[in-house]
C-alpha cells in the first residue's frame, strides 16, 4: 500500500520483453515521485525451477536472445531525452526457489575443465539461500537488470551500456538510488534477473536467479545529462561502466569520477586522480568472459560528490 492507503501500481511478469526498446507502449504510465511494483521473473522466465531442490541437474544452454525476461516499459511523465531519471529500490521481495548453476560452453574456465554444465535448484527461508543441505548463504537480494529505453537499435536485455542493462552490481539493491540517463520521451524504464545472492564477478555468468516483486519510487533529474548509470546509497557514490576490454571499461570509470571532482569541487585533474586513488574502490560486477564486462568506481558519500 501507498502512504496514504491506496494499493502500489504494479507491472505484472506475464507479459515480458528481451530487448531496452522505445517500441511498445508503456504498461503503465506514472507522475514522477510514484511508487511502483515490477513482477519480474528469473533469468529463465521460470523454466529450471520445476527441478527437484538439492539435486544438480544438466544446464541447458540458454536460448539466444530470450534470457533476462525484462517486466515494463514504465514511462514517467515529463521524462525527456536528456534528463535522468532516479530510481530508488524500496524493497525486492524474492520469491523461493531459484537456481543458479556453471555453463560449459562459456566461463572463465578453459575449453573442456568442465565436463558438463549442471544448474541447482536453491530455496530460500527469508533469511539464507539454501545452496545444499550443508550450505547457507545469506539472502542478499540485487537487481542484476534495471535499465531505459534506447530509440534506435536497442539493446538486448542481456548487455550492458550507458543505458543500464545487464549490470549485475550486488549495489542495486535495497536502499540505492539508481540514477540512469533518459534517451526517449518518457524514460521507459525496465527491470528484470533479480538474484537472491551474487558475488562480484558473477564468474559462472550465473546469479541465484529468482522471480521477485521489486518495488521501486521513480523520480526524474531534470537536464542531468549523464553519460553512465550512478548509484548513490547510505555511504557511496558509484559509477558504473561497461566493455568488452577491461582497460576500456575502467577508464570510462575513472574519467567520469575525475570530471565530477573538477566541475563539483575544483580539482586539478591529478590531484582528482590522487583522490581516487587513496580513496575510491573499483570493483566487478560481472566478468564471465561471454560478453562486456561491468565495473563500478565507489567513492565515499562523504565527498559531498552527486552523479554527473
Amino acid at each position: 500500500m501507498t502512504g496514504d492507503g491506496s494499493p502500489i501500481p504494479s507491472i505484472r511478469r506475464d507479459l515480458v520483453g528481451y530487448s531496452y526498446t522505445s517500441g511498445p507502449a508503456p504498461r503503465l504510465t506514472v507522475e514522477a515521485g510514484t511508487t511502483v511494483r515490477f513482477e519480474t521473473w528469473d533469468a529463465r522466465a521460470g523454466a529450471l525451477l520445476d527441478r527437484e531442490a538439492g539435486r544438480p541437474f544438466e544446464l541447458p544452454r540458454p536460448t539466444p536472445g530470450r534470457g533476462n525476461p525484462l517486466t515494463g516499459p514504465l514511462a514517467i511523465r515529463g521524462a525527456e531525452p536528456g534528463d535522468a531519471l532516479l530510481v530508488t529500490i524500496n524493497d525486492i521481495a524474492c520469491i523461493s526457489p531459484g537456481w543458479c548453476g556453471g555453463h560449459a560452453h562459456v566461463g572463465p574456465l578453459p575449453g573442456g575443465r568442465i565436463p558438463r554444465p549442471l544448474g541447482r535448484v536453491c530455496p530460500h527461508d527469508g533469511e539464507s539461500v539454501h545452496f545444499n543441505r550443508d550450505v547457507l548463504l545469506p539472502l542478499s537480494p540485487m537487481i542484476g537488470c534495471i535499465g531505459t529505453a534506447v530509440p534506435d537499435d536497442p539493446p538486448n536485455a542481456g548487455v550492458p551500456g550507458r543505458h543500464g542493462g545487464n549490470l549485475d552490481h550486488p549495489v542495486v539493491a535495497v536502499g540505492a538510488v539508481v540514477h540512469i540517463p533518459v534517451f526517449v520521451n518518457g524514460g521507459l524504464v525496465y527491470i528484470g534477473d533479480v538474484h537472491a545472492a551474487q558475488g562480484d564477478g558473477e564468474l559462472s555468468g550465473i546469479g541465484l536467479e529468482i522471480p521477485a516483486d521489486v518495488t521501486v519510487t521513480v523520480d526524474i533529474d531534470h537536464g542531468r545529462q549523464l553519460q553512465w548509470p550512478w548509484v548513490v546509497n547510505q555511504d557511496r557514490v558509484i559509477v558504473m561502466t561497461s566493455a568488452i576490454e577491461f582497460a576500456d571499461a575502467r577508464q570510462e570509470a575513472v574519467e567520469q569520477v575525475v570530471r565530477v571532482l573538477e566541475t563539483q569541487l575544483g580539482y586539478e585533474p591529478a590531484d582528482a586522480l590522487a583522490l581516487i586513488s587513496v580513496a575510491g574502490d573499483l570493483r566487478i560486477g560481472q566478468a564471465f568472459g561471454g560478453m562486456e564486462m561491468t565495473l563500478r568506481l565507489e567513492m565515499p558519500r562523504s565527498l559531498g560528490i552527486v552523479p554527473g
